[in-house]
Parts: C-alpha cells; sequence; structure tokens
C-alpha cells in the first residue's frame, strides 16, 4: 500500500474508534498488532494482540472517563505519512470519573502492513494523565 492508502487506514481507524464503532476499529488492527505506551502509565507498556489492545488497553478508559469505550472526543491535528508509517498529532478531550477534565495532546506513530495495523507507539504525558485522572 502507499503511504497515502496506510494515512486512509489510520484516518479510518481514528474515526471509527472516536465514534465508538469498535467492530471496524478492530478490523484496521493485525491480529498479531502491538500497542506501546510510556512505561510511566500506571498499567502495562505493551500490549500484545489486538484482542489485548482492545480488552486490556481500551479497557483502561471505562475506569477513567465518563463515556468510557463509548466514544473519543479526539481533534486531529496533524499527519505525517511515509512508506509503512503514519504519526498523528492530536489532542484528546474528556471527563474522568473524578469530575475533572482532561485535555491533553497525543502523539501516535502507526507502523501498516498488508492494509492493517501492525504497531502503535503512544507519546502522552503520562504524569498528567496520572494527577488528574488517578491521583484524586
Amino acid at each position: 500500500m502507499s503511504a497515502a492508502d496506510n494515512e486512509a487506514l489510520v484516518r479510518r481507524y481514528l474515526d471509527d474508534i472516536g465514534k465508538g464503532d469498535h467492530d471496524a476499529a478492530y478490523a484496521a488492527f493485525a491480529e498479531d498488532a502491538t500497542w506501546n505506551t510510556p512505561p510511566s502509565m500506571p498499567w502495562p507498556a505493551r500490549f500484545e494482540g489486538r484482542r489485548s489492545i482492545f480488552d486490556d488497553y481500551f479497557a483502561v478508559d471505562k475506569g477513567l472517563f465518563t463515556t468510557g469505550m463509548s466514544s473519543y472526543d479526539l481533534k486531529l491535528r496533524g499527519f505525517v505519512s511515509a512508506g509503512d508509517h503514519v504519526v498523528v498529532e492530536m489532542t484528546h478531550r474528556s471527563t474522568g470519573l473524578n469530575g475533572k477534565p482532561y485535555l491533553t495532546d497525543h502523539c501516535l506513530v502507526f507502523d501498516v502492513r498488508d492494509g492493517l495495523i501492525q504497531a502503535v507507539r503512544e507519546y502522552i504525558d503520562s504524569l498528567y494523565l496520572k494527577e488528574q485522572m488517578i491521583d484524586s
């Protein structure tokens, strides 16, 4: 696939996850996909397999945000696509179960092969997340 095709796949995935279409979002990932988060996050830093990404990683959101996993307010601010890589800069806005506002920037790096997301590396301010959503 071309870099443009890979970016289109990532855009569709982000649109699907944003509106809570988990079946379509799940289908965008390879079965053996991985998702890496900063090691300072209060959960495992690596999720292996699309089932773990959706059952374990995204399930964390049920305990953090009022919308749980039902929807995500994501403002996509920029894409850079080259070869098998798509880099996305975005802002995530939500409200925590603790009532605190959550507004933070994310950078996601996607590796795409054969029309599926193979890997995601997430860069986020883990201290902000901990202070806003967990330490309350």
